[in-house]
């Protein structure tokens, strides 16, 4: 599975943050000055073929700025390959004809009086610069032959809303996009000055044309590989086009974004696996010598024929070759079929099923490894020599046994905890020290299990418990016990912490959105070039929602450097109601900012995470009079949502009464509904008081891009690789109690012999299962905690650490301790109602022996 899911996980992250982008993002355009850099053609042949391997056909555009004398309108005149298709016509037809323009119907109902009548013309000029004081700006007579109208969010026109119009544009900025023919634009540049009022001849075409190719983002094709190839190819291409080429686009930015993450999922997969293959690889040992303790007999009888080594190793070989090529088979399926459930009900995106071949050579290897503990198994078995070999009774356990493969696993299960608790083991690895701790636990149990069975024997034996007595007994000297308590113990230990630290995850990635966002929803205002007052936010929200129900403004003076400090002013009321507050010990005290006497410095609430001030203290920060000024600090807390890195947060009214500041200034709105109606009222409403637009970031969304990383996917797979482990651990009950039958039977006689009733070997029997199931996973939940101490404070919680305090580590003991006792409970269920089918087979047996 690790090579599949590695490519799924990488194929994920990067198809999240490709479908994130937005329109003006899903285009890589090139685009260059007529005249000074490459034509067209010349643009559409230095493209590197690895960015065309991720897009699709180029769009040809030429754009030119004019100036409407009549309206006094900047405008962009354009023609675009194929733009007919991607608008709607409300009258008239598209431009086929040199100098023929179609209008955005926005512009035509709100600013044209009397309206222009389609078939009229009207003069332009160009709008380029002039050099050396020369004006070679041509002046045309253009045709109106349409209205039309545009959808904004069209990833064909590269996210610009032609079909909006900008009233308020700043002077000498385009406010809306006239579309014209191809042919509008034939001819040479104007090389002298354009007298004033005259036309300019037909073989003449405009000064300052921009040549544009635009290739769309086909989503499809970006993959890992893709993406850093065509990252690269876009530097190759501007490089080989020259440096009069412009190039925007969004894949280097989403490169930068995956790459962490890429990398981390490489590393954290397998780490992660290894956990289950550990389980799984003792499984195989327990299974392996179980048969050939099976064919012990057999072997034997192949000796006495003459046969060697090689003869016994070629039985077993020819009697599991089925198996082995069910196992190669049937695994890789198995893994392609997990593979596909993860992407169609995990992970975001659609990411397409592929064949993975580094998967095949995983399986071939899986079976290698499987062959080889096979070999040693059944090579050990088959030297043995014959009188061995015809021995019934396997070798029993008594007092401290401690062999040498469990001193080496022991040894370096100790060191590896220990590097952990230095801190000298950090990163991706740290996921295998609780697999390590159990697993020194395990042996220490392992260990100390016939010695401490035999005292409570002895302790129980003297106060008259048969049935307990004999259970501890039989627990402590069967065979294979050792193995099921040991993988019984990682499996609970790996559960536990798995269940913990996907709830800690998710506390913590629901803390850092809500740090991020402050409130259900951030409201971002694109200013314009009128003149915008915090005031007016409040009137436009006062409209919508006089009693701030759902939103509340908030106004903040960015900082002028990287150490120097911002400020937030909000309505502290509001920010009660409808900040949000999660991970936080206790609330952000609001209420502090309110009742700030006359004459006293601006009240101020900080995060103590990013500003070293306590209450009483002063700091030093811009305020709305164009100058810095004292604020008091009134309170503090570890981090305050919605308040970036140094930022001061003050009551908004306060702040607004110092000046009518306007550089470095920026609008925003907290709201307590994602409601897409209620945020389009909010749009309109801030749009009729100067805003451009608004920009929304949702709790829900912030939430998404954290959990569509690297690591909250491992947290989420840790769970599925633990239940898969406790799958093991029963099978490894199961082993046990069929390697122990005939062994088990032979007891039960005896003991049936020597007076005990059946109640009492039938209670021991089961009690032996529930001891065995209730000791493994008690003691390997108990592990949990410690592990988490060890590890929480290195391991990866985070692909991109955040910058805030808000990052818990230790053990989640509500998630963590119900996880530990519906394990136990299942466990006992499992071990009581298994014990009781075998105590009643072996009873049967009992009774047929004595018949």
């Amino acid at each position: 599975m690790d090579p599949l899911l590695t490519r799924s996980f990488q194929s994920a992250v990067v198809r999240f943050h490709t479908d994130s982008l937005g329109a003006a993002s899903q285009q890589i355009s090139f685009r260059a000055v007529d005249g000074r850099g490459p034509s067209l053609t010349k643009i559409k042949q230095g493209v590197d073929p690895r960015v065309r391997a991720v897009t699709g056909a180029p769009i040809e555009s030429r754009t030119v700025g004019v100036v409407w004398p009549r309206r006094l309108e900047h405008v962009t005149l354009q023609a675009t390959q194929g733009e007919c298709a991607h608008v709607h016509l409300v009258s008239g037809r598209c431009p086929t004809a040199r100098n023929e323009v179609a209008l955005p119907e926005a512009q035509v109902k709100s600013v044209i009086k009397p309206r222009l009548r389609l078939g009229e013309e009207f003069t332009v000029k160009g709008d380029s610069q002039p050099t050396d004081n020369v004006d070679r700006n041509p002046q045309k007579q253009m045709k109106l032959v349409g209205v039309f109208t545009a959808a904004p969010d069209d990833p064909f026109w590269g996210g610009q809303n032609i079909a909006g119009y900008n009233p308020n544009a700043e002077v000498g900025s385009p406010a809306a996009s006239w579309l014209t023919s191809e042919k509008t634009f034939a001819g040479h540049p104007p090389t002298t000055s354009v007298p004033s009022g005259n036309m300019t001849s037909r073989d003449v075409s405009w000064t300052g044309i921009y040549n544009t190719v635009s290739y769309p983002l086909e989503v499809a094709r970006v993959d890992p590989s893709s993406l850093s190839d065509a990252v690269a190819g876009i530097y190759a291409s501007t490089k080989r086009l020259g440096g009069e080429i412009n190039v925007t686009e969004a894949l280097s930015a989403v490169y930068v974004d995956t790459h962490t993450d890429t990398e981390q999922v490489g590393q954290i997969l397998p780490f992660l696996l290894v956990q289950l293959g550990v389980v799984l690889l003792i499984l195989l040992v327990q299974v392996t010598s179980f048969l050939a303790t099976v064919r012990r007999g057999d072997a034997a009888v192949l000796k006495m024929r003459g046969n060697g080594t090689a003869g016994v190793l070629r039985l077993g070989a020819q009697e599991l070759l089925p198996a082995w090529v069910a196992g190669f088979v049937g695994g890789l399926g198995l893994a392609y079929v997990v593979d596909e459930l993860v992407r169609a009900l995990w992970l975001p995106g659609g990411v397409s099923a592929a064949w993975v071949w580094t998967s095949l050579l995983a399986a071939i290897g899986t079976v290698a490894l499987a062959a080889g503990v096979w070999c040693v198994c059944w090579w050990l078995m088959a030297r043995e020599p014959i009188s061995t070999l015809l021995r019934a009774r396997p070798t029993r356990r008594r007092g401290v046994q401690l062999s040498t493969p469990a001193a080496v696993l022991g040894a370096l299960c100790l060191v590896g905890v220990t590097l952990t608790a230095t801190k000298s083991l950090t990163g991706a690895p740290v996921q295998v020290t609780p697999l390590l701790l159990a697993g020194l636990v395990a042996v220490i149990v392992g260990v100390l299990l016939a010695p401490v069975a035999a005292a409570l024997v002895r302790r129980l034996l003297g106060k008259r418990r048969a049935a307990g007595a004999l259970a501890v007994a039989q627990l402590g000297r069967r065979a294979g016990v050792v193995t099921a308590i040991a993988t019984l113990i990682i499996t609970s230990a790996l559960l536990t912490l798995s269940v913990s630290v996907f709830a800690r995850g998710a506390d913590n990635r629901q803390t850092r959105a809500a740090a991020d966002v402050g409130a259900p929803a951030l409201v971002r205002l694109d200013q314009s070039a009128a003149t915008v007052h915090p005031s007016d936010l409040m009137k436009a929200i006062d409209a919508i929602d006089p009693k701030h129900h759902d939103f509340t403004p908030a106004v903040q003076i960015n900082a002028a450097t990287s150490t120097s400090e911002a400020v937030l002013g909000v309505v502290p009321a509001d920010m009660d109601r409808i900040g949000l507050r999660t991970g936080l010990p206790q609330p952000v005290p609001w209420s502090a900012l309110e009742g700030t006497g006359a004459g006293s410095d601006p009240a101020a609430l900080v995060a103590t995470w990013t500003t070293n001030s306590h209450v009483g203290s002063t700091v030093s920060a811009p305020t709305m009079a164009d100058v810095d000024g004292p604020y008091r600090v009134v309170g503090t807390a570890p981090y305050i949502p919605g308040a970036g890195s140094r930022t001061i947060v003050v009551d908004l009214a306060q702040m607004a009464k110092v000046g009518d500041r306007m550089d470095n200034v920026s609008y925003q709105v907290f709201s307590a509904t994602q409601n897409p109606a209620m945020l389009k009222r909010l749009d309109a409403a801030v749009r009729k008081v100067g805003f451009a637009g608004t920009q929304v970031q949702t709790l829900h969304a912030a939430r998404a891009g954290y959990d569509a990383t690297a690591t909250a996917w491992a947290m989420n797979l840790s769970i599925v690789v633990s239940a898969l482990s406790v799958l093991a651990a029963l099978v490894s009950m199961v082993l046990v109690a069929v390697a122990s039958r005939r062994e088990r039977q032979r007891d039960l006689r005896a003991l049936r012999t020597g007076g005990l009733s059946r109640r009492v070997l039938r209670t021991a029997t089961v009690g032996e299962f529930v001891l065995l199931a209730f000791v493994g996973s008690v003691i390997g939940a108990a592990t949990a905690p410690l592990a988490a101490w060890l590890t929480g404070r290195t391991m990866l919680w985070w692909s991109t650490p955040p910058d805030q305090p808000l990052t818990r580590t230790g053990f989640e003991w509500l998630a963590g301790v119900s996880a530990a006792i519906a394990l136990i409970v299942l466990l006992l269920v499992v071990a009581t109602v298994f014990g009781t089918r075998v105590a009643r087979s072996a009873s049967y047996h009992v009774r047929g022996t004595e018949a």
